[in-house]
């Protein structure tokens, strides 16, 4: 997915905000992938693995294998830090953050009509997010899958 991204992509991740300025970097990427595009879902804060450093190596180990079978996956591993950055600076708790992340950055990626599958990773259960984003896939008729 990184050949997707411009120099002016990176520099307006590291710059933004909020959540909704990662937003917008994130559609342009979409914008320049080859379609349909798919993403993965699981445990990052919560659930998983027990530590966000764990769960994000396992993200990274499913969206290789996805990749590897020809298919277009928008790596949301790239925002992290930002995300992270952000929480930290404008947030007075996680949960807000949370509730900002998912409806500013990845309601507006699922309501672009550019990610036509989310696949789930073992686990999912176990996050709010991922629920979330489950829930949020059925209401805009996103395809789901379960990766096994």
């Amino acid at each position: 997915m990184r050949r997707y991204w411009t120099k002016k992509d990176w520099l307006c991740k590291k710059k933004a905000k909020d959540f909704d300025e990662l937003a917008e970097v994130g559609l342009r990427i979409l914008q320049r992938m080859p379609q349909p595009a798919e993403m993965v879902c699981g445990p990052i804060s919560s659930g998983g693995l027990g530590s966000i450093k764990a769960n994000l190596k396992e993200f990274g180990k499913y969206i290789r294998r996805i990749k590897k079978c020809g298919i277009s996956v928008f790596d949301q591993m790239p925002f992290e830090k930002e995300m992270e950055r952000i929480e930290k600076e404008r947030y007075e708790s996680r949960d807000h953050a949370r509730d900002d992340i998912l409806n500013r950055f990845y309601l507006r990626l699922f309501k672009s009509g550019l990610i036509k599958k989310l696949n789930f990773m073992p686990k999912w259960k176990s996050s709010i997010g991922a629920r979330w984003e489950r829930k949020t896939a059925r209401k805009l008729k996103i395809k789901i899958a379960d990766i096994v």
